[in-house]
């Protein structure tokens, strides 16, 4: 594709991209921060410890949150043969941890009720806020940023998303982790066009080592350790399907990420990883 990466952008940003083996042809890049967020681990009870990085489910109900789709309506949207995501990470990640009081939730036992019958008249439960409260450790992301880069092939989607991120605009609120944690979701500096042509990189075009500006997903062995750089590895949430009236995860993924500056990696470890330069910037997929 020739012009310039704005004339390239609009070019390719008319209709929805095309993804093959995983890198699209262009995507929609936003960066989301916030002054807190919380993303729970699943294998934490008591003490709520949060990912440092979003997972895939979490940033795919996001943008479901700014179109305005409902809760169990956009899996097929964001499945893995229709859709990619790369993950930035623009700033340091710190956390603190907060002991947290809270009012029960269990119906049977913290709950109380006023009203009618619940028949012919209305009947309202609430938590008691007469009864004991529960202490719970919140551990919390503080002023987390990052740069998403978004592709679907679902059309209407992808047009969707496309116009409220150019008009700044959301159909819910958008927030990182808790209902409580309100995003900010802005295009990145020194542009008003979301849209960013990506060129596919093939794992045997690549020096020795490269540098990767995002997380990197499912190749952790791979990571060439930097002294001076801490790194992290997590597993996270990646693909939803709904089960009934409840939703369940279909596939989980190690992701390898540091927040001091680009990840080096080994190429010859990169084979499976779906790679595509963004304005010059090499984004794992996934």
């Amino acid at each position: 594709m020739s012009g310039t990466p704005t004339e390239q952008a609009d070019a390719a940003g008319d209709g929805p991209p095309t993804i093959s083996e995983g890198v699209p042809n262009h995507c929609l890049t936003c960066t989301v921060r916030g002054d807190w967020g919380h993303f729970r681990r699943i294998d934490r009870t008591v003490t709520k410890q949060t990912y440092r990085l979003p997972p895939r489910t979490t940033i795919a109900g996001l943008l479901a949150a700014i179109v305005g789709v409902g809760r169990d309506e956009y899996y097929d949207t964001f499945s893995p043969e229709n859709s990619a995501i790369g993950i930035e990470i623009c700033d340091s990640l710190r956390t603190v941890t907060e002991p947290t009081l809270g009012l029960g939730t269990n119906p049977g036992e913290t709950f109380d009720r006023a009203g009618g019958t619940g028949r012919s008249t209305v009947q309202v439960e609430f938590p008691d806020s007469t009864d004991n409260r529960q202490i719970h450790s919140y551990e919390y992301l503080v002023e987390p940023a990052y740069r998403i880069h978004i592709a679907t092939e679902d059309t209407e989607f992808y047009d969707a998303l496309r116009t409220h991120l150019t008009e700044g605009t959301s159909h819910y609120t958008p927030t990182l982790g808790l209902s409580e944690l309100l995003a900010d979701v802005s295009l990145p500096a020194s542009t008003t066009n979301p849209v960013s042509p990506v060129t596919p990189v093939a794992a045997d075009e690549l020096a020795e080592t490269v540098e990767i500006e995002s997380a990197l997903p499912g190749a952790v062995d791979s990571v060439v350790p930097s002294p001076g750089t801490s790194h992290h590895v997590e597993r996270l949430p990646a693909f939803m399907e709904a089960d009934g009236s409840y939703r369940r995860t279909t596939e989980f993924t190690d992701y390898a990420f540091t927040d001091d500056g680009p990840l080096t990696a080994r190429a010859t470890g990169l084979n499976d990883v779906a790679l595509g330069r963004v304005d010059g910037r090499l984004i794992a997929f996934h």
